[in-house]
């Protein structure tokens, strides 16, 4: 059942990247909001978030309601790389003083910071525990 859960979760998880770049390019990229700065910072994202990330997340899911032990493997480097995304974004955000300002926006981020730094650790420890 465990399986079963995390692997909705990681597909979930993968569908939530790709839906959120969707919104990203589709609002903000044509009419930014956000400082040059915040928004060179986003702008980096999209490959390892789409290129590594969300396919990780996918086969993972994907292996693991088939029973295949590489689902295990790759719950692990999506796992690694959700903090990794996580972590990068929180000592921007600091740095940056953008936990400081009442916007919708920070709240989002923080969200997303969340997302990442709780849910990659749960699926390496995952992984580690079902291989």
């Amino acid at each position: 059942m465990i399986d079963t859960i995390m692997a909705l979760l990681q597909i979930l998880l993968g569908v939530g990247f790709a839906g959120f770049w969707i919104i990203f390019y589709i609002t903000e990229y044509k009419n930014p909001k956000m400082g040059e700065c915040d928004f060179n910072h986003e702008k980096s994202f999209p490959l390892p978030d789409l290129g590594w990330i969300m396919p990780c997340l996918f086969i993972a899911g994907i292996g693991i309601l088939l029973g295949q032990k590489f689902g295990y493997f790759f719950s692990a480097l999506a796992g690694s790389g959700m903090m990794f995304l996580g972590l990068i974004d929180l000592a921007y955000d600091i740095q940056n003083e953008i936990f400081n300002k009442k916007e919708f926006s920070t709240y989002m981020g923080i969200l997303i910071i969340l997302i990442m730094l709780i849910f990659g650790p749960i699926c390496i420890i995952y992984a580690w525990t079902s291989l």
